[in-house]
């Protein structure tokens, strides 16, 4: 009995001993979870001597010893030390399950452009009249441009008709330098002297004839009276041939009056101002006036130049090629100014046959297929030579449309009027003004007149926010792209 209780005393009093876990092979579940420093929650039922999978996707391949001492027999594979904020040391290297790296940026790899972050700003028109701001579309094009160069909208001599005076006289003006006028509008009116004595010569060679033939048919009448009565007089007969020849010549003076009266008209029509015949000189067709070349009332001689008229939609661009260093020429281009946007023209062209032996240049000639209303004699316009097949997801843009923002290049997209928003590109090596660039889609306007007065309004990095994405059509989409949110 004694025993007994001397035994039980003594087990009472011995010191608990606490198992390791590292003593024996099993496998134990921890119900409890814990947060490391990089903020991965651990769902924390390791499942030990065996591969376990943080909450982050790290799946660590080699063994570690948590503060409670408890040692981990399963393989976490971590490339670099970290600590954990319950004392987990991971001396050891961490193969991540998805291919994202951090450096808490993540750098996604999408299947559509993204040159980074796209900052949309909006400006009021008055600022964009005071920038002068400009826009340009870019066009589709299966052709690299091998080289740009500046021309002149000019007026061929088939596209201008000067209109001359048909006779001498005093001439009324209707229309000014640079007026526009439609077909049938007035030009100018005629008093001619000449023209009027040609109406008078014409109206007396009429009257002669008709009392010419008056004269005849009485001779016709007497000379039948006589053959009724069974006589005959050689006289009368004689009377009535002349009479006869005579009508005729008048006949024929009258017509070659009339034609001198109509060449005196040059196709001009006949009217009357304060009871004098004038001659009204009407436009032929549609165009501007482009010169004229008498003052208001003042006499003119026949054939002197009036008024010269231009047809716009004759016009044609002109550029000037060095014949030494003459490119291939597959297709070319035209960019016209007009207002705030630079308008991309097709059409065909031509290349002089001659080489100019003073300057050692060739003319190169572009005809728009549709030149716009607006356009006017003298416009500088640019014309865009292509030749090579063009590489894939390549555009060539003016130099001018580009911008520095930081160490990469940008560019800004007009979204609509008074909206755009920067993107960022990859430029190649300018060309004569022209830089080829990808992140960019034919069909977008760019900023091609400032752009640089624009970047100086972006806001700051800690201020931007990523207002949108492009995908590879070139459609911009605001908000967070889904794919993205997807993958991070």
């Amino acid at each position: 009995m004694l025993r007994t209780l001397s035994l039980l005393l003594a087990a009472l009093t011995a010191p608990t001993l606490t198992p390791l876990h590292a003593a024996e092979d099993h496998d134990h579940d921890h119900a409890h979870d814990h947060s490391h420093a990089d903020d991965h929650s651990h769902a924390d039922d390791h499942s030990h001597a065996d591969d376990h999978t943080h909450a982050d996707d790290h799946a660590h391949a080699d063994d570690h010893t948590h503060a409670d001492d408890h040692a981990h027999a399963d393989d976490h594979s971590h490339a670099d030390d970290h600590t954990h904020a319950d004392d987990h040391s991971h001396a050891d290297d961490h193969s991540h399950a998805h291919d994202h790296s951090h450096a808490d940026d993540h750098a996604h790899a999408h299947d559509h452009a993204h040159e980074g972050e796209a900052v949309v700003l909006t400006v009021d028109a008055r600022s964009r009249h005071i920038l002068n701001m400009q826009v340009e579309e870019i066009p589709a094009s299966d052709l690299a441009l091998s080289q740009s160069l500046y021309g002149h909208l000019i007026t061929p001599g088939h596209a201008l008709e000067t209109y001359s005076l048909p006779c001498a006289g005093r001439i009324n003006l209707r229309v000014k330098t640079a007026e526009e006028v439609r077909a049938g509008d007035v030009l100018y009116t005629l008093t001619s002297p000449d023209y009027a004595n040609q109406i008078g010569e014409v109206q007396a060679i009429q009257a002669n004839l008709e009392r010419c033939w008056m004269e005849v048919e009485a001779l016709r009448s007497r000379v039948q009276k006589l053959s009724e009565a069974g006589s005959r007089s050689g006289e009368l007969e004689a009377q009535l041939t002349f009479k006869l020849a005579e009508a005729n010549q008048l006949t024929t003076d009258k017509t070659i009056a009339s034609r001198r009266l109509k060449v005196l008209a040059m196709g001009a029509k006949q009217d009357t101002e304060n009871g004098l015949p004038v001659l009204v000189v009407r436009a032929h067709a549609d165009g501007v006036v482009n010169n004229v070349g008498v003052a208001q009332n003042s006499w003119g001689e026949q054939g002197a130049p009036i008024i010269t008229m231009s047809s716009p939609a004759a016009m044609e661009i002109m550029g000037t090629l060095y014949a030494s260093d003459l490119p291939r020429i597959s297709a070319v281009r035209a960019v016209l100014p007009l207002g705030r946007e630079n308008k991309v023209l097709e059409g065909k062209w031509r290349l002089a046959e001659q080489v100019d032996a003073a300057t050692q240049t060739r003319k190169l000639y572009f005809t728009p297929n549709q030149l716009p209303a607006e356009a006017r004699a003298g416009q500088l316009c640019r014309l865009d030579i292509y030749d090579a097949p063009a590489a894939p997801g390549i555009v060539s843009i003016p130099d001018s449309a580009i911008v520095k923002v930081g160490t990469d290049d940008a560019v800004f997209v007009e979204l609509e009027p008074g909206r755009y928003v920067m993107i960022k590109v990859h430029a190649g090596e300018s060309k004569r003004g022209m830089t080829p660039v990808s992140g960019l889609h034919p069909g977008q306007k760019i900023v091609v007149k400032g752009a640089y007065e624009l970047k100086y309004i972006l806001p700051s990095e800690k201020d931007a926010k990523k207002a949108g994405h492009f995908h590879a059509d070139g459609k911009f989409h605001e908000g967070e792209d889904e794919e993205e949110e997807h993958q991070s």
